[in-house]
């Protein structure tokens, strides 16, 4: 919570301190509070976080040199340390658009606020957040490899455990290692090396890479080399060598490395060429002996990948829609369906209509029941799409309706269920379920399936 200083004169102070700290000591945290707002270069000191683990967020004005930060936090640990009764042990320092913390009482212990001050005199990261356990780096897909090794470089490993993470805000090139001296746990600089040397030598080539379990993936581009050229090259493929598991991709096709080479037949070519003319085809995953998967970004994708396999496959080919990346590295999230060339009438329609409403985060069609799952967040003009969509299912389907709270995890929650045309709600209401979002699918299913 943010208070600025003239409306922070004129509260009652017992109420409004106890509101701000969030503790047993309210006047010690607003105090401290009050007296870091008027430190030079502060533009917002704010408490943040959740009531059992709050720190104070402290916002600095633009451009403040490496020695303001470093005297600031010289000066912060000094008051700090004055104010017996403050429980308030750590600060997240935003500087410019990156995020930093330091502990009080560790004042040989600032490694991320090193790490972030290199981060702005290096130039290529645009911005840092913390992730649950590390930093999390933004930076131009080009550079993120490179960031990630001079970030590793930057301060010795402290005996801890962290988790960074370095991508382009596009998530297509992402480097992410656990940190672990005890654990043998680091990023394996020469690796990602490898990979900065092929970026330069190949502009558009994406991918990412996972420390330490040593899985990558590594992603060409037609623009930069055509199949044959990549098919001659793999034998002396230096970054093949450096991990574990790696798999490799030639625009949208992906296979592991050990199945490449092979899984281009003649046939897989012509498929991988007409469905590469399709630009919402993102992905297609191929086996040794078979494709696996089509996968597209939305419906216009799903529309023509259905016609163009049906034309040019002719046999069961899953085509998954997924509309976003996960955030585990290496993966997409979850499919909002899964189709094929072989779908029609009703199935084809409800997927159809769905695969653009980005409140629906899944569903299912079956012989006689479907199922709906909607983000808890889902808009009304959202819900009334995704409801509308189920009408295209005969009356006697049964549509089970849930709710899902990320769309990366498959766990979710009973919403009810719509039979012969009627929401029935679930009895009792799952925790997880808001009794608002129950009224507010009460309200549309009745405008929906009988107007």
């Amino acid at each position: 919570m943010q208070i600025n200083r003239r409306a922070f004169g004129t509260l009652a102070g017992g109420v409004v301190l106890g509101v701000l700290a969030g503790c047993d000591k309210p006047d010690a945290a607003a105090s401290l509070l009050e007296w870091m707002r008027r430190l030079d270069g502060v533009e917002k000191a704010e408490l943040a976080g959740a009531a059992d683990s709050r720190y104070i967020l402290l916002t600095l004005a633009k451009q403040r040199s490496d020695k303001d930060v470093t005297s600031l936090i010289a000066k912060v640990r000094e008051e700090y340390a004055q104010r017996e009764d403050e429980d308030v042990p750590r600060v997240e320092l935003e500087i410019d658009t990156f995020r930093a913390e330091f502990y009080m009482s560790l004042p040989n212990r600032d490694e991320d606020v090193a790490r972030v001050l290199w981060l702005r005199r290096d130039g290529r990261a645009t911005a840092s957040t913390y992730g649950s356990s590390g930093l999390i780096v933004t930076a131009p897909p080009a550079a993120v490899a490179g960031v990630a090794v001079g970030l590793d470089q930057v301060v010795p490993s402290d005996g801890g455990r962290r988790t960074h993470r370095v991508e382009s805000a596009n998530r297509e090139v992402v480097v992410q290692w656990t940190d672990s001296p005890s654990l043998n746990f680091r990023l394996d600089r020469d690796a990602t090396q490898h990979f900065v040397d092929l970026q330069r030598r190949f502009p558009h080539l994406t991918g990412w890479i996972e420390a330490p379990d040593s899985r990558a993936g590594v992603y060409f581009s037609a623009a930069d080399i055509g199949l044959d050229a990549l098919l001659k090259t793999l034998p002396t493929l230096a970054i093949a060598r450096q991990f574990s598991e790696l798999e490799l991709g030639w625009g949208p096709a992906r296979a592991r490395y050990t199945d490449f080479a092979k899984a281009f037949t003649p046939q897989v070519r012509r498929l991988t060429a007409d469905l590469m003319k399709i630009p919402d085809v993102i992905q297609i995953d191929l086996g040794a002996d078979r494709p696996r998967s089509v996968t597209v970004r939305n419906g216009a994708g799903y529309v023509a990948a259905v016609a163009s396999l049906r034309k040019g496959w002719g046999s069961y080919l899953p085509i998954d829609l997924v509309r976003r990346r996960s955030r585990f590295v290496g993966k997409l999230s979850n499919p909002v369906f899964t189709g094929s060339p072989f779908d029609t009438g009703p199935q084809y329609r409800v997927h159809v209509a769905v695969a653009d409403v980005a409140g629906v985060t899944g569903v299912q069609v079956g012989p006689s029941a479907a199922n709906l799952t909607i983000a808890h967040d889902i808009t009304d003009a959202d819900l009334t799409a995704a409801l509308k969509a189920m009408t295209e299912l005969p009356a006697t389907h049964q549509i089970n309706l849930y709710v899902s709270q990320d769309p990366d995890l498959l766990a979710s929650a009973v919403l009810g269920q719509v039979v012969s045309r009627t929401y029935r709600p679930p009895v009792p209401t799952p925790a997880e379920v808001s009794p608002t979002l129950i009224t507010r699918v009460t309200k549309t299913c009745a405008r929906v399936f009988q107007p």
